[in-house]
């Protein structure tokens, strides 16, 4: 059986720890998620099993180690019913030794014998590769630790195919620790817990996707706590950590929270005790440097769980309880992406008079809207498509010669090379009744949400997302996509790019929550359309804020200004 990633140890050297993935916890934050899991002196650990996957050098291990000794005490009963208890599981050889040396030297702190120490350190700790391990592993009561942070492109291929053969999650440019979390969820009993710090990018990012499913299709979520600026791991590391608390049980309350490098003073005991007040629904004691919130409730399939304050996901929970998705059967109201061409160079031009007219459709571009109003800059898409498909190039002259003149660069193309006959296409068929619609725009990258109404004049480019509807005024639904409060949905379901900028995408304005057109007063209507067209936004937000039925204040703080 492999022991190790191939391209970082051979002949089970030590290994640097950087290398193997491994950042350690501080000792504060492994309390916290000891305490958060559960795993608690005053409970029966002895008769329950405890699972650490990267024990590492035993930064996990030790106060494990020392609470489920304490457990057995109180219960009066011989160190010896804890053998079976906890499991510690590390893939170095190196580590797991001075795990084990680490765990007995614990319990020796706490006046348990010598050898009796030594005896429990090493059937507890193992050294091998839990993940290929794990089918093997009995049920846990608890799974708690730090997985190794890893990318999979670093991993040698072989053990990339066995990683990705055994875990259905293991998908795209995953992170090793996506293994490591559905393995862990996997090995739970009912009512067991998982409790990890890991980097939070799965539960954002499409790789996570089916961790997500896995995680919300038989578990509950308790608790996620984003530690981005949490004086958390002893190096500094820039891994966007965030710990998780998930249960093998029906889903209840959650409690988010965000700590910063404050909350972390003394033994973190401050952070416990407002995450637990949170989630008994009783007042929260405050503690500097970090907010926390409860929701009732989690979110539901693969769908990115949108990140942000607690306050803001608090109050995103209660407009998703109570609203619908902006995309809609009910409304007609679909969103879509403009058309890429994979060669804007040859598909997109300013002469009118280039190919037949019949070849020719105005084009809006993202630069077209940045005025909140839209002025098409003259660019037409030469389109290859008509309501059959692509158009016969006999049958248009023009056309065949301008094509044909680039034809080389055409053929090139990953979509011409899988389809050599279709060698002119553009990426993405061209619907041209689009045209003639009514139509928001919404520019794929920028700052904020910038709707802007095309009243059935131009096509769009990729870098506009398009929203049609038939139940909606779009001018009304502008306003509304205007407002702070449209901003409060793609603040928390997109992602910042660097300089500040969001990434929109359809995938996130399908899911903005709107209310019932119908039942929209005609007062509160008309003061949409009214800030639509003068790009009003605090007219727009406090026109939102009584239709949605929410305290502006509230809003202010969800959104951090």
């Amino acid at each position: 059986m492999p022991q190790g990633f191939l391209p970082f140890e051979s002949s089970r050297t030590i290994v640097p720890r950087e290398a193997r993935g491994a950042v350690f916890t501080k000792p504060w934050v492994v309390d916290l998620l000891l305490d958060l899991a559960g795993y608690l002196p005053d409970a029966d650990l002895v008769d329950a099993l405890a699972i650490e996957p990267a024990a590492g050098d035993g930064g996990f291990l030790v106060p494990m180690a020392r609470r489920l000794v304490a457990s057995c005490r109180k219960s009066g009963r011989p160190l010896g019913d804890c053998a079976d208890s906890l499991v510690g599981y590390e893939i170095d050889d190196g580590s797991a030794t001075a795990a084990r040396a680490a765990v007995a030297r614990g319990l020796m702190e706490i006046d348990v014998p010598d050898a009796t120490a030594a005896k429990l350190a090493a059937g507890w700790v193992r050294s091998g590769d839990f993940l290929l391990d794990a089918f093997r592993l009995p049920k846990a009561d608890f799974v708690i630790g730090n997985p190794p942070y890893i990318r999979l492109e670093d991993v040698d291929d072989e053990m990339t195919r066995l990683y990705r053969d055994a875990y259905a999650t293991m998908r795209g440019r995953a992170d090793l620790y996506v293994a490591f979390i559905e393995a862990s969820l996997r090995l739970l009993k009912p009512g067991g817990v998982c409790s990890f710090i890991c980097a939070d990018r799965w539960m954002l990012n499409q790789y996570g996707e089916g961790l997500r499913r896995l995680v919300t299709g038989g578990h509950g979520v308790e608790a996620v706590v984003e530690m981005h600026e949490a004086d958390a791991f002893e190096d500094d590391v820039s891994a966007y950590p965030a710990v998780t608390v998930i249960r093998r049980s029906p889903q209840g309350r959650a409690v988010v929270a965000s700590v910063g490098r404050e909350a972390g003073g003394g033994n973190g005991s401050g952070v416990v005790s407002a995450l637990k007040a949170a989630a008994r629904g009783e007042e929260v004691p405050p503690v500097p440097g970090m907010v926390v919130a409860a929701v009732e409730g989690w979110f539901t399939g693969g769908d990115p769980w949108p990140c942000g304050s607690p306050k803001r996901l608090a109050l995103l929970r209660w407009l998703e309880e109570r609203f619908e998705p902006l995309e809609s059967e009910a409304t007609g109201t679909r969103v879509g992406i403009g058309v890429a061409t994979g060669r804007d160079g040859v598909f997109i031009t300013r002469d009118a008079g280039l190919v037949e007219t019949s070849r020719l459709l105005p084009l809006a571009l993202a630069s077209d809207t940045t005025s909140g109003r839209l002025q098409w800059s003259g660019h037409y898409l030469v389109d290859p498509w008509d309501d059959e498909g692509l158009v016969k190039l006999p049958d248009h002259p023009r056309l065949k010669a301008y094509l044909e003149k680039h034809r080389e660069s055409l053929a090139k193309r990953h979509v011409a090379e899988k389809n050599p006959t279709a060698w002119y296409r553009t990426i993405d068929r061209v619907n041209r009744a689009l045209v003639s619609l009514p139509k928001l725009y919404v520019p794929d990258i920028k700052d904020r949400l910038n709707p802007v109404l095309d009243s059935g004049a131009t096509y769009p480019h990729h870098n506009l997302y398009v929203i049609t509807s038939n139940g909606w005024d779009l001018e009304v639904l502008g306003g509304l996509l205007l407002s702070a409060v449209g901003q409060l949905f793609i603040e928390s379901y997109g992602v910042r790019m660097r300089g500040g900028y969001l990434r929109f995408q359809a995938q996130y304005l399908r899911r903005i929550r709107v209310p019932n057109p119908n039942a929209i007063p005609k007062a509160r209507a008309d003061e949409l359309i009214r800030a639509f067209r003068e790009r009003d936004r605090e007219l727009a937000t406090r026109a939102a804020c009584s239709i949605y039925g929410i305290d502006p204040e509230a809003l202010e703080a969800a959104i951090g200004r």
